[in-house]
């Protein structure tokens, strides 16, 4: 199937709408599609926000929330992604091991956020939520679809983090989200393996083209 793009007006100014092309083109050009689909108009805005989340946050308090979000919408994502049937039992078994990864980092960056006297914020309830971080998890039929669904999601993840090491002031928070990131760009090696490509692409993961 050919890939093609559509992007309407949105949130995104002109500069961004750029940066998310060039984006585009290198992820496309990397095998990083769902399921041969277009990339929604919507899309854009919504790709850029998770890209960004964290250095539009002020302040390590709203900073560590955008992240708990992050990490309880994979945990959830990755929840549906084993209640879908679609999986072998050795990937099960991984996709398990991610799952259990991202709430270990829920549960310790609510524990930083709750140290600053902050609330955390409320749980995601569906695919819904998903959905405003990464589209396509509804749309997804087979085991491949959910191998690339994941490795679109921990992309974005990986890139909000290497944001939010211009935005953190605490020392042991960078160390925190540095260690996060870490484990992050670890999930997108086996995933790329899983998924048949070159698991190590760049010497330094920061879900940049």
């Amino acid at each position: 199937m050919t890939q093609r793009v559509v992007i309407a007006d949105g949130d995104a100014g002109t500069a961004e709408i750029a940066a998310f092309e060039r984006d585009r083109r290198e992820l496309l050009r990397r095998g990083f599609a769902l399921g041969g689909a277009a990339i929604a108009a919507s899309s854009v805005p919504l790709l850029l926000s998770v890209r960004n989340a964290f250095a539009r946050a002020t302040g390590d308090a709203a900073i560590l929330e955008r992240a708990i979000n992050l990490e309880q919408v994979a945990v959830l994502a990755y929840d549906t992604a084993l209640g879908r049937g679609l999986l072998s039992p050795a990937l099960r078994r991984i996709v398990r091991r991610l799952r259990d990864h991202e709430q270990e980092h829920a549960e310790a960056l609510t524990t930083a956020l709750t140290d600053l006297g902050a609330t955390p914020p409320a749980a995601p309830k569906g695919v819904g939520d998903v959905d405003k971080v990464v589209k396509g998890l509804r749309d997804v039929k087979t085991q491949a679809d959910l191998v690339n669904f994941a490795i679109e999601l921990e992309t974005a993840t990986v890139a909000a983090y290497h944001e939010a090491h211009a935005e953190l002031v605490e020392a042991r928070l960078l160390q925190t989200a540095a260690s996060i990131m870490g484990s992050e760009g670890q999930h997108l090696v086996v995933l790329r393996s899983a998924a048949g490509r070159d698991p190590l692409p760049f010497a330094f993961e920061t879900g940049a083209a």
